[in-house]
Formats: structure tokens, sequence, C-alpha cells
């Protein structure tokens, strides 16, 4: 299978390793493929990388720049309204979004319970669609939303929100009211080769005692570091998980848990 991910800067991406490791497991053949693609020739590789790919992942910044370049799209992806895996089925292109599933089952490895209670994801990017959804979906109380310019956040992305009990703040404002039961970072602020930063003061870090920072390179960034009383995840076991949701996609049939677990560990060693 010739697959791969699109994105627009994908230097220090892990994801050919994760799906190496798992062409070894599966003893399958495969190739995955990082293709960067530059804003201002978006349409036309993207036409071409389509027509010569079996699947795609897609990341940053074009997680709904491809919608309208596929035929449809499925239940999650239509709900979340961003697409991050790209399958050929029955000749037609397909858009799914399986950063869900990976989140979700984040979640669960911290054992961050959100039910009736406040959860709050700095940024509102592609990625962040899709932690709204599962917060909104696990129950969270209220999902506070922070933006450095909340005012001009889109109408389709406001309309999403007001659906799901969600409150847009800037940041000033967050400090002023940092709390909740769980705090997530989707924004690249302290990732690979910005280290050393994070997107909110170490005193608001403090405040929450689950965090979880979508970033993976670097393993600890900033705002984990900051946040060193809390239960805590990084972007690892996320990655991993999405990745192996859309090789499902693609392969057609399930991948064992164990598998999951053992990519996972094997890229946080």
């Amino acid at each position: 299978m010739k697959l791969g991910l699109i994105g627009e800067v994908l230097e220090h991406s892990l994801s050919p390793v994760i799906h190496e490791k798992l062409f070894h497991k599966l003893s399958i053949p495969g190739r995955y493929d990082l293709i960067e693609i530059p804003k201002d020739h978006f349409a036309e590789i993207l036409r071409d990388t389509l027509t010569a790919s079996d699947g795609l992942n897609v990341t940053i910044p074009y997680k709904l720049d491809v919608i309208p370049f596929l035929d449809d799209i499925s239940p999650e992806a239509k709900t979340i309204g961003a697409v991050n895996t790209i399958a050929r089925t029955d000749g037609k292109l397909v858009g799914y979004n399986t950063d869900y599933f990976g989140f979700q089952r984040t979640l669960r490895k911290i054992d961050a319970k959100v039910n009736g209670k406040t959860a709050v994801v700095l940024g509102h990017g592609g990625a962040s669609r899709a932690i709204i959804q599962c917060l909104y979906d696990e129950g969270a109380a209220e999902i506070r939303v922070i933006s450095r310019h909340p005012e001009k956040v889109d109408s389709d992305l406001r309309s999403f929100a007001e659906e799901r009990r969600v409150r847009l703040m800037d940041y000033a404002a967050f400090e002023r009211e940092a709390e909740g039961a769980l705090l997530v970072n989707a924004t690249p602020v302290g990732m690979y080769p910005k280290v050393g930063v994070s997107p909110i003061s170490e005193e608001a870090a403090r405040h929450f005692s689950k965090v979880i920072d979508i970033i993976y390179n670097p393993k600890e960034t900033r705002l984990l570091h900051d946040a060193s009383h809390a239960d805590k995840a990084n972007g690892m076991y996320m990655l991993v998980i999405q990745a192996i949701a859309a090789e499902e996609i693609w392969l057609e049939r399930e991948i064992p848990d164990r598998i999951a677990e053992e990519i996972a560990e094997e890229m946080s060693d």
C-alpha cells in the first residue's frame, strides 16, 4: 500500500516510524511517505497526491481544507467538521477523523473523568474540534476554548461551539479563571524546534490535576513540565491510537489492542 501524511511542515513527524512498526508487526508490505504541501500550491499538489495514494493522513493546517476535494465524509468527521484520514472506498474518496478516538483513549489513560465538570482546551484549530466533540460526548458541563482572538472565530466554529456548551475566552480571561477538571493544549506552542515555551503561565498550569498536551515532540513540553503535580499525557499515545485507527480503515480489518500498546511503549522509550 502507498500511504502518506500531508501537511505544510513535516520534517520532524514520527508518523512514518509508527506506520513502519505496524507494517512489521502485521507482516504486510507498505510505504508511508511525508508529503509537504506549501499553501500556495495546495490544490494542485493535493489532487496529484490523492490520485497516486491508497490512503492519506492529514495534519496542520489542512484538516479543513481537504474536505472540498472528497466525495464523502464519515459521520464523526461530519460532526467535527475536520478530516485527518482519507481512504479510497468503492472508487470514492472518503474522509474520516481518527483524532477523536485517539483523544478518547488518552482520557482513559490518565483517568480523566469530565462528566459534569469543566474542561479547558487551548486553541481552536483542526484538532481541537475532535477534542471538543469528545469532551461534549463525555458529558463535560462546560468546555472553555481559549483563543488569542475569540472575536475573530469564524461563524462555522462559533456555531459548532455554541451547540456543545463551549465558552470562548481569551488568554487574559483564562489566566484570571484558570480552573477545571482537565486542561488540554491543542496549540503548536511548545512544539519542536520552539521548545521551552508554554501557551499559559506556570501558575495557571498548576490549577489542573489532569493535563494533556497533544504535542509529542518534545516528549515533555514546558506546559507538562509546569504541571509536574498532575496526571498528564503528551500526544504520543494519541498519535499512535489515531494512526492505528487509520490503518484499520485502510486495511478494512481490526488491529489488536496489544499492538497499539506495544507501539506506544516503543515510541516512548
